[in-house]
């Protein structure tokens, strides 16, 4: 057994999805970050959701914390925070103030003002 920063080592993670050019590139990462990702995020990811069972006190805490929404204690844990946050952060902007059923509506509004 592996271990790195205490959680037992895996396969490299890749986030293709939301990283296609890699945690290196993607301007969020620190170099050191990036390589913690993809090292240990596959452990991370399993971890979180319960895909595997915590080998160790350091995975049990990580578990505890994922599930509880507890602060991050730990570097690995504050790495897996702002992945998270990354990643799930990302909102679609649209242009549009009002959709089509309520302009109508709106416009109703708006005459009786003046």
């Amino acid at each position: 057994m592996d271990l790195l920063h205490g959680f037992v080592k895996t396969s490299n993670f890749y986030d293709d999805l939301n990283f296609p050019q890699g945690f290196n590139r993607s301007g969020h990462f620190t170099i050191q970050e990036a390589e913690l990702l993809t090292a240990i995020g596959k452990r991370l990811f399993q971890l979180e959701h319960q895909l595997a069972d915590p080998q160790n006190h350091t995975e049990e805490n990580f578990v505890i914390m994922c599930h509880t929404k507890r602060e991050a204690e730990t570097r690995i844990e504050s790495l897996w925070h702002k992945y998270k946050s990354v990643t799930q952060g990302r909102r679609i902007h649209t242009l549009t103030g009002s959709t089509p059923g309520n302009v109508g509506n709106t416009l109703n509004e708006l005459e009786g003002n003046y």
